[in-house]
């Protein structure tokens, strides 16, 4: 929802040392080899020697995957050697999206994976998860095998109850996202596609550093004021792998898309506190978003939604501030607050109350009802009318906590 970007670098750069020892050692990950028997586990252009026990084979890998499921393999013994090679066959590509049952295809997956060698379709045998293929291998022998990749949608098991309504596009291994630049309004959350949409493949070299990208035609779905009917609009949805998401700035993005409209979040209706201005005694702009986003928490400690807050600080005074468009009458305010104890930093404030701009000085509204400080739900003031351009909202931490804002609402 906008509160993440990848980090141009960090202090402890483990990364460069992880890659050192990474590289290394992927031979072992993409080749096994056991007496006569050679293991292809992953499909990776490569060169490679390999002993087995009756004489050893230079093996060669040509392929685009992950975005083709065309894969090349020669093998070249230095004289007629007899064994066998074990192939594996990754599960996606037989109907299943992880081996256990939490999650599945939306449609049934029936034909097999072909594989020839030297050009002819062979039958094989399979074991644990391998084309299995034995027999005297000679140099100039090819096998190609040709991983069917349309583009599924896969559920969750009924009892994940955050992905109810939704589903997930993936393309051979490749596991899909929404994300907000690549999208109308750069939102995603109030984007709605059937199950029965056919979602089009097209690579992009320039983008992203080179991807297969997914479109499809769904809903962007819209509240209006007074009116519980929501507004739809029908458009383009674009999906890129979420392998390579935020590295645009912070951005909405979703990787489980909603197929039913309760699972969707419509976007809200401006308000005069979603259109106004946010400042605080302290915050980054990102964080002040979180304050009129509309989006509701389902408890104080709700981290699945942005919040705002004042941490470290403590046992002071603090403000966020909304100057509005224009000029606006305002008689009432509620806040949600963040708290998340009793293990974090936040905790509901001491005490608020409300300011507004007169004549470039703050003056405290006539509150006509008291100041609730509540957890777990809005606490609401009413005041008499005032019309002015901008209302603080003025915050007492408490004496060995901090405090934060989940929404701050404006009536």
């Amino acid at each position: 929802m906008g509160q993440n970007e990848r980090s141009a670098w960090f202090d402890c750069a483990c990364c460069i040392t992880n890659m050192a020892r990474f590289l290394p050692s992927m031979p072992g990950y993409i080749y096994a080899h056991e007496g006569n028997n050679l293991y292809v586990n992953l499909f990776v252009g490569s060169d490679a020697h390999v002993s087995l026990s009756d004489g050893s084979m230079e093996v060669r890998q040509k392929t685009e995957y992950p975005w083709s499921g065309k894969v090349d393999l020669s093998v070249d013994p230095a004289s007629p050697l007899r064994a066998t090679l074990h192939i594996r066959i990754p599960g996606w590509a037989k109907g299943a999206p992880i081996a256990s049952a939490l999650y599945y295809y939306v449609s049934e997956k029936k034909a097999g994976v072909p594989l020839t060698v030297n050009g002819q379709r062979v039958e094989y045998q399979e074991e644990n998860g391998y084309a299995v293929l034995t027999r005297t291998w000679k140099q100039g022998d090819r096998i190609s095998i040709d991983f069917p990749m349309p583009t599924e949608k896969v559920l969750a098991n009924g009892r994940v109850r955050d992905d109810a309504g939704r589903f997930v596009f993936q393309r051979g291994p490749i596991v899909y996202c929404l994300e907000g630049p690549d999208n109308p309004d750069s939102l995603v959350r109030n984007i709605m596609v059937d199950t029965g949409a056919t979602a089009e493949v097209s690579y992009h070299p320039t983008v992203l550093g080179g991807i297969d990208e997914l479109t499809v035609t769904g809903l962007a779905l819209k509240r209006q004021p007074g009116d519980t009917t929501l507004l739809e609009r029908s458009g383009t949805v674009t999906a890129i792998p979420y392998f390579a998401w935020a590295n645009r700035g912070p951005s909405e993005m979703t990787v489980w898309v909603p197929y039913e409209r309760a699972a969707s979040m419509p976007l809200p209706f401006p308000t005069i506190a979603s259109r106004s201005k946010v400042s605080s005694s302290i915050g980054t702009p990102r964080m002040l978003k979180a304050i009129n986003d509309q989006y509701d928490p389902k408890d104080a400690n709700d981290h699945s939604m942005p919040y705002f807050h004042w941490w470290p600080r403590r046992n002071s005074t603090q403000w966020v501030q909304y100057d509005f468009a224009g000029p606006g009458m305002v008689s009432s305010s509620k806040v949600y607050w963040f708290d998340d104890g009793p293990w974090g930093g936040c905790r509901i404030p001491a005490s608020w109350r409300l300011l507004y701009l007169k004549d470039g000085a703050w003056v405290p509204v006539h509150n006509t009802g008291a100041y609730e400080v509540a957890k777990d739900r809005y606490c609401t003031v009413a005041f008499d009318p005032v019309t002015t351009t901008a209302l603080r909202l003025e915050v007492v931490l408490p004496a060995d906590n901090s405090a934060g804002i989940h929404e701050w609402s404006v009536q």
